[in-house]
This record gives C-alpha cells, structure tokens and sequence, in this order.
C-alpha cells in the first residue's frame, strides 16, 4: 500500500522530470510561436539543465547537513513558480525563468533517490529505485502526450503544468524525513564525500549517467520529434503518443529491476541497457514505416529501463545516509552535465544530418557498454 512518503517521493520525482519532457513534442510550435531557431529551442533545454550541473552538489551538501526537508520544499516552490511563468513571456525572458526554474529544480530527482535510500535498505531499496524509475518513466509517457494535446491547442498550454510542484510541495512538507547527525566537522565531512566520490565505481556510475542523458536528452528529446515530423509528417499529439508508447515501456522494465539485479548483477544490467540504448539509435535513422520505429523505441526503452535504475542504485548504496546526499546530487550534477550537453552536440550534428544524430548517439553508447565491462 502507498504511504505518503512514497506519494510525496514519487511526486518529487515527477516533478523533477517534467521540465523538458512535456515540452518536448512542442519544440517545432514553440520554435515557429517564438520565432527562433533550432539552435535557440536548444537553449530552453539549457537553460533549464545547466544550473543542475553547479548547484546540485551544493543541494546535496545542505541537504546533509542542514536536513532534506529545509531544501526539497523550497525548490519545489520556485520550481513551481518559475516554470509557469513561462507562459506568459517573450523568448529573452523564458530563458531567464527556465534558468530558476533549473535551480529549483537542480536536486530534485536525486534528492528522491537520496529519500529512498533513507527509508529502504538492500534489495527491497533496489525494487523501490526500479517503482521511482518506473514512475518516472510514467510521466515521461505522460507528459509528451499531454504536452503535445496541449501544443495543439496553443503551444503556450504546456508551461502551464509546471505548477503542479507547488501542491507536491506541499505533500512534501509530510515525509518522515531521517534525523541526520551533524556532530562531524564540514571540512572532515567535505574529504571523506570526496574520497568517496574519487572511488572506480562511483565515478564509473557518473560518467555512465552523462552519457545517458547526452544520447536521450540530444536524440531523442529534441531530434526524435524533429525527424518523426519531416520524415514521417506527424505532429506534436501524434509525437507524443509516440514518446509516450517509450516510456510505457521503460516503466514496464524499470519496475522489473530487482529480478534483473537479482538474475545478471548490477554491471551487467548496466551493459545490457547500453546495448539496448545503441541499437535502437541505429536503427532509428534507417526506420522505414512507424512499425519499425516503434520496434525501435521498444530497445530503447529496454535500455533506459535497465541502465537509469541500476546507475541509481549503484550510487545511492555505496554511500553512508550522512553523505548519500551529496553522492547522489553529485551523480544529478552529471546527468545535468549531459542533459546540458545533448542538445548542443546533437544540434552541432544536425546541421549536417538528423540522421547523423543518432548514429553518433548509438556509437556513444556502445563505447559506454564496453567501458563498463572493462572497467566493472
């Protein structure tokens, strides 16, 4: 049975996901309403991650020192605020308020992972991480389809669901939050967090986590919607309906976690979702019909299915509950790195060929699955 901590958990992750996803079958209207260019639809994704990539170990450092709840409530808010007042401006200024908005939401899905690894201990954590992520992947097959019902009405609508955090805010002001020892100094604090970030693993898990978000945030976030509209002519609901079958998907996979740690191992959970994440990329380009496509989206959400679940659990069970925190927010720092770096490469590729996108996004990730094996 759902208890509030899990409700609020579980709403702390939905928040902390939708910012790009129900935008993302919209760019092509938000780019034709604002009157920009590619490059520019790019920078509202930016904008928003890369406040994630300074602020998110910060988070996580007050968060374990100063408690969780006096950091989750407050950027839910701002989160909240920011985002819907998105609706209402020109270009110059939504770039101004997707860059708050980031810094409310710069913590927010690691500091749900942070709040799992609190309550749960051992494989029961690996099965709730693999429930998150499955709720997760939920509203990233929510969202696209409800951002692009809404783009079809007016491509403004979408912004407007980013107050849901505001009442997820409030639920969050509920959890049983874990009392945290602050008898150790910050300077001892601060050098034993970073002998533990230095270890193989954990920066291993770090760079993994990067590269996921390069190839989904870059490929598929932005150019999957592009490409399914000048090959295919299909617009935002339709797009979304597509992105929407994914992460359905994903959540399938994702909440069969356990039985994928339990049966292979963590490593190799990890590696078989690169797998995944490569051949889908290679075959995206070369899709003849919709049938294909969609066989397509299925590997890919075998991979994200796999790889984001068991790259959090890995992170989140190799540290102490006093300095899980800032490993976790660290390894949202990078996520953040890569989300703030997808768009950019994949538009850099898209000059010359969308099609050049997803190939280099599949190479990415085969070298990503066999760094793991080599290293793991």
């Amino acid at each position: 049975m759902m208890d509030r901590n899990v409700l609020a958990i579980f709403g702390i992750t939905l928040v902390g996901i939708i910012g790009v996803a129900i935008l993302s079958p919209a760019f092509p209207e938000i780019k034709t309403g604002l009157g920009i260019s590619d490059f520019e639809v790019a920078m509202l994704v930016t904008a928003f991650t890369l406040p994630g990539v300074f602020l998110a170990p910060i988070m996580g450092i007050l968060a374990d020192r100063i408690g969780r709840k006096k950091v989750v409530v407050p950027c839910l808010f701002l989160f909240g605020i920011a985002g819907s007042a998105c609706a209402f401006v020109d270009f110059k200024l939504m770039l101004i308020l997707r860059f708050l908005q980031g810094i409310g939401g710069s913590a927010l899905t690691s500091l749900a992972i942070t709040l799992i690894g609190d309550l749960y201990k051992g494989l029961e954590r690996a099965k709730m991480l693999g429930y998150n992520a499955g709720i997760l992947s939920l509203g990233l097959a929510v969202y696209p389809f409800l951002g692009g019902i809404l783009a079809d009405v007016n491509w403004r609508l979408p912004f407007l669901m980013f107050s849901l955090a505001i009442p997820v805010g409030i639920l969050a002001l509920g959890i049983d939050y874990p009392s945290i020892s602050r008898k150790q100094s910050l300077k001892r604090y601060i050098a034993e967090s970073l002998a533990l970030l230095k270890s193989r693993k954990v920066l291993v898990g770090f760079l993994s986590g990067c590269a996921v978000f390069v190839v989904t945030y870059g490929a598929i976030t932005i150019y999957l919607s592009f490409l399914l509209e000048e090959r295919f002519g299909f617009g935002p609901s339709v797009r979304g309906l597509i992105i929407a079958f994914t992460f359905v998907f994903v959540a399938v996979v994702a909440s069969n976690l356990g039985f994928f740690i339990k049966r292979f191992g963590g490593t190799n959970t990890v590696i078989m979702g690169f797998v995944g994440y490569a051949l889908s990329l290679l075959i995206i380009p070369f899709a003849p019909s919709v049938a294909v496509i969609l066989l397509a989206m299925m590997l890919f959400g075998f991979g994200h299915g796999t790889v984001l679940p068991a790259l959090q659990n890995l992170v989140v069970s190799i540290a102490p509950t006093e300095k899980r925190a800032v490993v976790t927010a660290t390894y949202s720092s990078m996520v953040r790195i890569g989300q703030t770096i997808g768009p950019i490469f994949a538009s850099a590729i898209a000059v010359y060929s969308i099609d050049g996108v997803f190939l280099a996004s599949s190479l990415l990730s085969l070298i990503f699955a066999i760094l793991n094996w080599i290293l793991l």
